[in-house]
């Protein structure tokens, strides 16, 4: 029925043996090796994201306090700008309202004095207005 030959058996073991040596240098033993590769490769760029990403996050914190002091400093430039600019206004005012009540006071002098003219010419003219009118009721008269 089935004759078994041995030493058949045995070359085809050899080849079946062979053929796995030649597979695990040629093609497992490079596969595993370029699998462990991409492994270690995409361990490194997670790792590499990681850093990056924690990076990122200090950055973004240095910017937030770079900006959070920029906006401080601004406000107080504004606000030291509108002090000084309302004391400069105040000090206008008060330097217009002196030359304004100076100003008055000079106006009044003047008025004083154009009174007194006034007085004094009407004063002058008292007499002969007072001739004048006498002599106009004495025609009438």
């Amino acid at each position: 029925m089935l004759d078994l030959n041995i030493g058949v058996m045995l070359i085809m073991a050899g080849i079946f043996f062979v053929t796995l040596i030649f597979l695990k240098m040629w093609l497992f033993e490079p596969l595993v090796k370029f699998m462990d590769e991409r492994e270690k490769k995409l361990q490194e760029q997670m790792e590499m994201i990681s850093k990056n990403s924690e990076d990122t996050k200090e950055i973004e914190e240095e910017i937030k306090a770079v900006l959070k002091e920029a906006r401080d400093e601004a406000k107080k430039i504004i606000n030291k700008a509108k002090d000084k600019a309302l004391a400069e206004a105040e000090q206008l005012k008060a330097v217009k309202t002196n030359e304004i009540e100076e100003a008055k006071e000079q106006l009044r002098v003047e008025l004083a004095k154009e009174k007194e003219a006034f007085l004094s010419e009407l004063l002058k003219e008292k007499d002969s207005v007072k001739s004048l009118i006498e002599n106009k009721i004495r025609n009438v008269a």
